[in-house]
């Protein structure tokens, strides 16, 4: 699991230095969602930070349902880079004291705590319980 979130940071630095935007800490993470959600881009500067951030949520998105169980997240199937980019921020404003960390950390925080999986308690500690199963019936 940590190979994914290795190749995760990798692939989001590349792109970052690429494109000369990259969401290292929470500041940069709060700036550029916040253009994202905004949708008010005046160059194009700015459409790249929106853009940053898009990856770095698309990114959590992908893997935070293949993390470990205490970081594990599943966000909807359905859900969008937007929705989970409000959440981001939203998690930002609750804890600013956190905005010197990565930002992908905080996203994928802010994602486990929006959208915990659910049947694996995965915040108990130990890990995941086994699941139940029910006695098998009897065909008679």
């Amino acid at each position: 699991m940590r190979v994914y979130i290795i190749l995760a940071g990798l692939a989001l630095m590349l792109v970052g230095r690429v494109s000369g935007t990259v969401v290292d800490k929470g500041t940069d993470a709060q700036r550029s969602c916040s253009l994202l959600v905004q949708k008010s881009f005046r160059d194009q500067d700015e459409a790249r930070f929106a853009g940053s951030c898009e990856g770095m949520i698309e990114t959590a998105m992908l893997f935070s349902p293949n993390l470990p169980a205490e970081v594990r997240a599943c966000p909807p199937a359905q859900g969008s880079a937007l929705a989970s980019a409000k959440v981001l921020l939203q998690y930002i404003d609750n804890n600013p004291d956190r905005l010197n960390e990565p930002g992908i950390t905080l996203a994928l925080e802010a994602l486990r705590d929006a959208w915990p999986c659910h049947g694996d308690d995965a915040g108990a500690p130990g890990g995941p319980r086994p699941k139940k199963r029910a006695p098998k019936k009897s065909n008679q």
